[in-house]
């Protein structure tokens, strides 16, 4: 992985840059504030090309920003709402500090928290793809795997026949010790009985493995949704944390 420099370079005598940066033009103090949200990436965009700036050809730039990325602070068990519109259409977590904001397109909410803040890599919630902001141009690097599985634990059907022969012991990113399946969830209010009853489906081999194993997720009920990206999580391997938390489920339920 190669990452280059942020200052333009040149070659054979030809100039290569990378994409331009956002200048501020109306010579005014204080963060910019997203609009209306309206944009025309404010929907779910990542097929659109229009609004993504040209990738440049003569330098690699998939690890740009990337040591930016602060795993600590990323945490995908909460409802996939903008932290500022409380929308939950085209959301991207920020893998900087963690937050939720819509869209990435000029106007939203992530274009202008990548530039008051300056943070630049985003991640969609739902197609996975990691974009740079707010240079809008995306990012692929095998380095982000561990992240894109923390959003949504996938496994295969030799994966599930092992869980009840083999017992690996797994460890978060505080080095805490941990056994997959046997892991905390945190209480909610009053959630102390519904934890209990998650905990015992967990550990029923057939309605585990129905779970893990779940096609087309996103096309089942809500509630299916929530329970079974609950139960993905708690089998997960390589979990940020070591307990989590069930907040989608208690808020579907």
């Amino acid at each position: 992985m190669i990452i280059p420099s942020k200052r333009p370079a040149t070659e054979e005598g030809v100039e290569v840059s990378l994409p331009a940066k956002l200048r501020r033009t109306d010579n005014q103090p204080g963060p910019l504030v997203a609009g209306t949200g309206n944009d025309e990436s404010d929907s779910d965009s990542d097929s659109d090309g229009d609004n993504r700036a040209p990738e440049p050809s003569a330098l690699e730039i998939e690890g740009l920003y990337l040591d930016t990325v602060n795993r600590a602070s990323l945490d995908f068990d909460f409802e996939q709402l903008c932290s500022v519109s409380l929308s939950n259409n085209n959301i991207y977590a920020c893998l900087v500090c963690g937050k939720y904001y819509q869209g990435r397109g000029k106007q939203t909410h992530a274009y202008f928290h990548s530039i008051n803040e300056s943070h630049h890599v985003f991640i969609n919630l739902h197609t996975l793809r990691v974009y740079v902001l707010p240079d809008n141009y995306e990012v692929d690097d095998k380095s982000l795997n561990d992240i894109k599985a923390a959003v949504r634990p996938t496994y295969s059907v030799d994966q599930v026949a092992q869980l009840d022969s083999v017992y690996d012991d797994a460890y978060d990113l505080s080095g805490k010790r941990y056994i997959p399946g046997l892991v905390g969830l945190n209480r909610i209010k009053c959630n102390d009985y519904m934890n209990a009853v998650v905990q015992a489906l967990a550990h029923v081999p057939p309605i585990r493995d129905a779970m893990l194993l779940l096609p087309d997720l996103e096309r089942k009920p809500p509630l299916v949704q929530r329970m079974a990206g609950l139960v993905r999580r708690m089998w997960h391997p390589k979990l940020f944390k070591s307990h989590i938390s069930p907040h989608e489920l208690h808020q579907e339920i």
